[in-house]
């Protein structure tokens, strides 16, 4: 298997598995929020976790929320984060988990507002002004950071200057950009980020909502008032610890896995075009340093990944992998339905190889060939 999937899961890195097995053994139980010593050694673990979380975003360490994962985060951060009587604004090529937030929005009678993107998939800050000036107050604007799809950087700083100057809360799902960008939510004026610990070569099941003032969003679901009531229930030690980790290693190894991954990619980018006349690149050229996607038209992508079992490459989102319609991401970059259909995304990481991203070009390109002598099947 040729692992080109890093954008829908990153493989756990064995320093953050070593973190976490210490916790997971019997010697270790004890309830983080227990008064004994056990307990007590818990919680300590789970504070340097949170120390370790908010240093990777400018965040602190009081102001890091755990959850179950990104989704999560993203609708306790859309739910509960909407003022009330205010508006709230995302952009087009939002994860789903924020964008299926909305229908729930509009029947709580909130205003909601998708902003545009361009051909590269950026928002314009001026859109995101013009779209404020006319939208009931106060409210919260919501844009991802870097899309999971065709790895577009937004500009943050712009948008976010933007909401502050209309008095809104800027929320970001920061998922995909944590691993290779660095981003300071108190020097861009986010208010609230989302992250996932297994998008960072941490572990499943574990993410967080960096909340900072004025931003308090409404706890979907209070327990029993954990986590300053934003969100009850015992929280995971050993899940914390590795997302600790995992983040103290993104903030360490940030810069370098930027410059490999990113030349990685161009080489894969440069292999393809030489072999497959016509195929093009989606999302803009300066994007994420890990993420290829591109349209090779009159391919169905998923039949011809079938015949590539070995090859773990997405046809869009991860979320959606299974799904039949076209991804809302290129659609919105302006693509038909055929073309979306006929897109493949490549997900680079910090364990993949030249040798692996050569055969991988090597591999789609005859299986795309002997598809070409024998006719190309159109997608429906």
């Amino acid at each position: 298997m040729i692992y080109l999937d890093h954008l829908a899961s990153t493989p756990l890195d064995p320093l953050v598995l070593e973190a976490m097995l210490p916790w997971m053994r019997a010697q270790a139980a004890g309830n983080p929020h227990a008064a004994h010593p056990a307990g007590w050694r818990a919680a300590d673990a789970i504070a340097q976790a949170r120390v370790e979380v908010a240093a990777l975003v400018g965040a602190q360490p009081g102001e890091v929320v755990f959850t179950s994962g990104a989704t999560e985060a993203n609708t306790l951060a859309l739910l509960g984060g909407v003022p009330a009587g205010g508006a709230c604004v995302v952009s087009g090529v939002e994860h789903a988990s924020v964008l299926a937030c909305l229908p729930e929005l509009r029947r709580r009678g909130h205003a909601v507002a998708v902003l545009p993107v361009d051909s590269g998939g950026r928002v314009d800050p001026a859109v995101l002004d013009s779209t404020l000036s006319d939208l009931p107050k106060p409210a919260l604007v919501s844009v991802m950071a870097a899309n999971n799809e065709v790895g577009t950087v937004q500009p943050l700083a712009e948008l976010a200057a933007v909401a502050a100057r209309h008095g809104a809360t800027m929320h970001s799902d920061a998922v995909q950009a944590l691993g290779t960008r660095a981003l300071d939510m108190a020097a861009l004026g986010i208010h609230g980020l989302s992250l996932s610990g297994h998008k960072l070569y941490g572990p499943m099941g574990i993410g967080a909502l960096i909340v900072r003032r004025p931003f308090r969003p409404v706890p979907a679901s209070p327990g029993g008032g954990q986590q300053r009531g934003l969100r009850g229930g015992t929280l995971p030690t050993p899940l914390c610890v590795g997302l600790g980790v995992a983040c103290r290693l993104a903030h360490e190894r940030r810069e370098e896995d930027a410059r490999r991954i990113g030349d990685l990619r161009d080489r894969l980018w440069q292999r393809l075009q030489s072999r497959l006349p016509g195929i093009r690149r989606n999302g803009a050229a300066d994007g994420l340093a890990g993420c290829l996607n591109v349209t090779i038209p009159g391919i169905d992508a998923a039949d011809r990944l079938l015949d590539l079992p070995e090859l773990a490459v997405a046809t869009g989102s991860a979320c959606h992998s299974g799904a039949s319609e076209a991804s809302h991401v290129l659609l919105a970059l302006g693509l038909s339905v055929m073309d979306a259909h006929a897109s493949l995304r490549f997900g680079l990481g910090r364990g993949t190889t030249a040798a692996e991203v050569d055969e991988a070009a090597d591999r789609l390109s005859a299986a795309l060939g002997s598809v070409k002598a024998g006719g190309m099947n159109r997608p429906a």
